[in-house]
């Protein structure tokens, strides 16, 4: 399970990396280097019961020293490539 929030924790480092993600820690008024990371969940989620076929979501949370700012996901498929990631944040902020 460690090699999967390791994996996020790297993805998501890229994605905030990416010039074209510079302003997306302006919607909470908060520098990336504010915000700390905390390993929430890792969910197998299946298309329906009967089949086999699932996806992988690891999901990190993010923190600052006031609040819990939101979440970052990544989705893997079952052979470990990654289909999509996300960055929500809090609408309360």
């Amino acid at each position: 399970m460690e090699n999967y929030f390791k994996r996020a924790i790297d993805s998501y480092h890229s994605c905030i990396e990416l010039e074209e993600n510079s302003c997306l820690f302006n919607e909470i008024a908060k520098s990336a280097s504010d915000v700390q990371l905390e390993r929430d969940s890792i969910k197998f989620l299946y298309n329906d019961m009967r089949s086999e076929n699932y996806v992988i979501e690891i999901r990190l949370n993010l923190l600052s020293k006031e609040s819990n700012v939101g979440y970052y996901a990544l989705i893997l498929n079952e052979e470990n490539q990654e289909l999509d990631d996300y960055l929500v944040f809090n609408q309360f902020l």
